[in-house]
């Protein structure tokens, strides 16, 4: 990027998941999550310190309104769409008919503001930073756009502490202004139009006083006939879709059909509408009697998703019977999915660091083979194992108490990272999986060692810190090239295994295109309520995504961008979807 010199955050590349330090820091965020997030759950200390009361926006004939999810990841697709938003106006065309939209009085953000893992330096530099840019603060201080947001599963990571701190604080981020006091809404929108947004957390429950809230709601505030839009972090309805062995937890369908049943039914209320993020694209399903729409939007920033693994017809509970739900739109669509899958394969390219550590790996376990086999022996190492049987080499692999934990730790890391829906079938895929990683290893030694072969034996000194290693020419030549031919082939085996996992069983979606790091095919909504009490929803696409920025100072000190390899076109993803209020 040219001349961020001056701004008070640093733009960031997209987030490499497969990248060690990645992997290192959000599994022990999720692991602490999980051992300490039951006994500090902060929606408790929520209740007992704030009255939420309620947001109204009904003041007005008509309402622009737009929704955002899963954003806060690599700058280039966080910027887009943000700025995208806080444009004053937007033309879109459908089959040559022009839409002009004006930018939202409210912008919904539907959770998962900050990857990996929620730290103040990841919110400041890939969620604040960007979006003040987007929509600087007006020269004399009046408040802008409001914004609320939703609590994703990586703003709970922290126990939702650096959450709570920035969005309900009323602090102003940019333009935007922010007055929520808890994790969970309800907004009063014009013409018997309310949004409710519910904070699942990470066990997927809702807890009591966060149910007491929205029966009291219900019951005090909203009448019965009024049109509920339900914003909600995870689409529920895709967990038999999606076919991930994350996503397929029953208590997370039950909360929120117990909400929808409890809250909403129960109080007479209709819900025409249901919103979420979470999985990294655009979706709609509507129920067969066209009454409910269920959109999944969370393309806002995090890496592509896929979509041609989606179920086309779907069940989800409506009162006392079951809905059918048909699939109606998709962005990306199936082709341009299927298509974009094939990338798994060049994982390895776009995460250097995973073939490093991957190669550090391999280098620390053949040098315990080659000391393991020569020890006691004047045989050079090719030699020795010209002479071993490979039943040998493994038995002293076992014994040596190095080598034996390298390996078993491999086996049980695979076996627990397959994607499957029984622990019978993990073990199966994992091990063999583990087979074929072992197999590649000693193949590349074998082949290696002798293509090291008769090397002469010259010894020096490598100084490492305060460390000095006497090594030998061919041992030295040994350890490279095996680091560098098996990190990157077994590498790209990893890549294939989520390839084909995905390409044949539809599992590994998130690992097949986490790896990818796309940036590309941004989607958002914008939505609006007429004078009539009709809500339309504009949902939007971008293409392609500016990876060229230039510095534009503005009076007052405040930074925006400008794209300089290409323009920022949206463009409709499918026709403007309208909602009548007696629907």
């Amino acid at each position: 990027m040219r001349g961020h010199t001056g701004l008070d955050f640093v733009p960031q590349p997209m987030v490499r998941w497969l990248g060690p330090r990645g992997l290192a820091v959000t599994g022990m965020q999720v692991l602490l999550s999980g051992i300490f997030g039951a006994y500090s759950d902060k929606r408790e200390i929520e209740a007992a310190l704030k009255d939420p009361g309620e947001s109204d926006f009904s003041g007005s004939e008509e309402l622009w309104f737009d929704f955002l999810a899963d954003t806060g990841d690599g700058f280039n697709p966080t910027f887009t769409t943000a700025r995208l938003l806080a444009q004053e106006e937007l033309q879109l065309s459908d089959d040559g008919t022009n839409h002009l939209t004006r930018r939202g009085d409210l912008l919904v953000l539907g959770g998962d503001l900050a990857y990996p893992a929620a730290t103040a330096a990841e919110y400041r530099n890939r969620f604040l930073g960007p979006f003040a840019a987007a929509l600087p603060a007006r020269r004399d201080g009046s408040p802008g756009p409001t914004l609320i947001s939703l609590a994703g599963n990586h703003d709970w990571y922290d126990g939702l502490t650096t959450f709570l701190r920035l969005f309900c604080n009323g602090r102003a981020i940019g333009a935007w202004q922010t007055e929520q006091t808890r994790s969970y809404f309800v907004a009063r929108l014009p013409h018997g139009w309310w949004m409710m947004g519910i904070d699942l957390a990470f066990d997927f429950f809702i807890d009591e006083p966060q149910l007491s809230f929205f029966h009291r709601a219900a019951r005090d505030l909203l009448s019965p006939g009024d049109n509920v839009i339900l914003v909600t972090h995870r689409p529920s309805w895709l967990f038999d879709s999606v076919g991930e062995e994350r996503l397929h937890t029953p208590i997370a369908m039950t909360n929120l059909q117990q909400f929808e049943r409890d809250i909403i039914h129960d109080h007479g209320l209709r819900m025409p509408l249901v919103l979420a993020g979470d999985i990294h694209h655009y979706n709609r399903y509507e129920s067969d009697d066209g009454r409910v729409q269920r959109i999944t939007c969370g393309a806002g920033g995090a890496f592509l998703y896929p979509t041609d693994h989606l179920a086309g017809v779907l069940g989800w509970p409506d009162k006392d019977r079951m809905a059918t739900y048909r699939q109606q739109s998709l962005y990306p669509d199936r082709r341009t999915s299927r298509r974009l899958r094939w990338g798994t394969l060049l994982a390895p390219f776009k995460n250097p660091s995973f073939i490093a550590f991957v190669a550090a790996f391999d280098i620390a376990f053949a040098l315990i083979i080659r000391f393991s086999l020569t020890s006691g022996t004047n045989l050079r190492f090719h030699e020795v194992l010209d002479q071993t049987n490979p039943a040998k080499i493994t038995s002293d692999i076992l014994e040596n108490p190095v080598g034996f934990p390298l390996l078993a730790g491999l086996a049980v890391v695979l076996v627990i990272f397959v994607d499957a829906p029984t622990w019978p079938r993990r073990i199966v895929i994992g091990l063999v999986h583990w087979l074929l990683e072992y197999a590649l290893l000693m193949l590349v030694i074998w082949g290696v060692a002798h293509a090291v072969g008769d090397l002469p034996r010259t010894s020096f000194k490598i100084h490492l810190y305060v460390v000095s290693l006497s090594v030998t020419l061919d041992t030295l030549i040994f350890a490279l090239g095996v680091g560098v031919i098996c990190g990157y082939l077994a590498s790209q085996l990893f890549s294939l295994y989520l390839f084909i996992m995905f390409t044949l069983f539809k599992r590994h979606a998130t690992h097949a295109f986490s790896c990818q790091r796309i940036e590309d095919y941004r989607s958002c909504l914008r939505l609006h309520i007429d004078r009539e009490g009709v809500l339309t929803l504009f949902p939007i696409g971008i293409r392609r995504v500016p990876r060229k920025w230039r510095t534009v100072s503005h009076h007052g000190g405040s930074h925006t961008f400008e794209p300089v390899d290409r323009p920022v076109e949206a463009h409709l993803i499918e026709r403007p979807i309208r909602i009548s209020p007696d629907r």
